[in-house]
């Protein structure tokens, strides 16, 4: 009899840890991110996938930043004077890449009284195409570093081109006070064109636009002796109008200056201004800027 009375309660306490175990469970049931909590009787199961995050899955990649709560408040009570906040993700590469996202909000004066409050906020940012915009530049970058040195003035190339050369062509041809703090290479004073330069071989060139408007190439040896000269062209025959003139002084008389690009070969590019009189005749001419490509030597001798 006794035996029979404790099978009995070893039976009932197994129904019991079986019934209790069927009413609650939690299992990921196989999928990626999904919480899965089943509740009440097998006849009337409760799913529950509360804070299960989006886009879960083996391929999609987690996010940089994510938020997933949940919040439950009896009453809440806010007087609030002069609030001011503001989220943002400002992002600067140079002058080329510029991104900007947030959220301003001001308040001057509130009086919230809020009750039986349930809320839920969700927040998933992927970085990966900001990650890539900036690979990419800089890849651009490194693969064409005259890049980075055009991105610090592209806005404003065109007004500092004009005035440079209205501060070097002024007057009697003094530089401003302006351009004096600048230091021009010798490539832009005595018109050099670009340079060819062979120092194994003693053996150089440069093609120099002179102030009549022809293009001559000058050689030299490694200490900057010229060997020889001559002519190879001429603005009106290897050069472009770029659409840009004016009326200026020069050396107190005012003469057409006219803008001309010249592009002997590819990622050489150099921008000179050609001065005419009133009957058309070249009186000067003035090299602007140079662009080159990976860089560049030149020869010339000492003075």
């Amino acid at each position: 009899m006794l035996s029979l009375a404790r099978n009995c309660v070893l039976a009932f306490a197994l129904s019991l840890t079986v019934s209790a175990a069927s009413s609650s469970s939690s299992s990921d049931a196989g999928y990626v991110g999904y919480n899965l909590t089943l509740s009440g009787d097998d006849d009337s199961v409760i799913y529950s996938t509360a804070n299960t995050r989006q886009n879960a899955s083996t391929e999609y990649p987690d996010p940089d930043v994510y938020l997933n709560a949940s919040v439950s408040v009896k009453e809440i009570d806010i007087e609030v004077d002069n609030l001011t906040a503001k989220v943002n993700l400002d992002l600067q590469v140079l002058e080329l890449l510029q991104f900007n996202a947030g959220v301003d909000l001001s308040i001057d004066s509130v009086q919230l009284l809020i009750q039986d409050v349930k809320a839920k906020v969700l927040l998933e940012a992927r970085l990966e195409n900001l990650v890539a915009m900036v690979d990419d530049v800089l890849g651009s970058l490194d693969l064409n570093p005259v890049i980075a040195t055009l991105g610090q003035g592209v806005g404003n190339i065109l007004n500092q081109t004009g005035d440079a050369v209205d501060g070097l062509l002024s007057g009697d041809g003094s530089s401003s006070s302006s351009s004096q703090a600048v230091k021009r290479s010798f490539m832009l004073d005595d018109n050099i064109l670009y340079s060819i330069n062979d120092f194994s071989g003693n053996s150089h060139t440069n093609r120099i636009l002179e102030q009549n408007g022809d293009i001559v190439e000058q050689d030299l040896d490694n200490d900057g002796r010229v060997s020889g000269t001559r002519v190879v062209g001429s603005y009106a025959k290897d050069m472009t109008f770029t659409g840009h003139e004016d009326k200026v002084e020069r050396n107190g008389k005012e003469v057409e200056r006219k803008q001309y690009k010249y592009e002997p070969i590819h990622g050489v590019q150099t921008v000179a201004a050609i001065f005419f009189d009133a009957s058309g005749r070249v009186v000067g001419t003035q090299i602007l800027s140079e662009l080159e490509v990976g860089g560049h030597a030149t020869v010339e001798a000492d003075e």
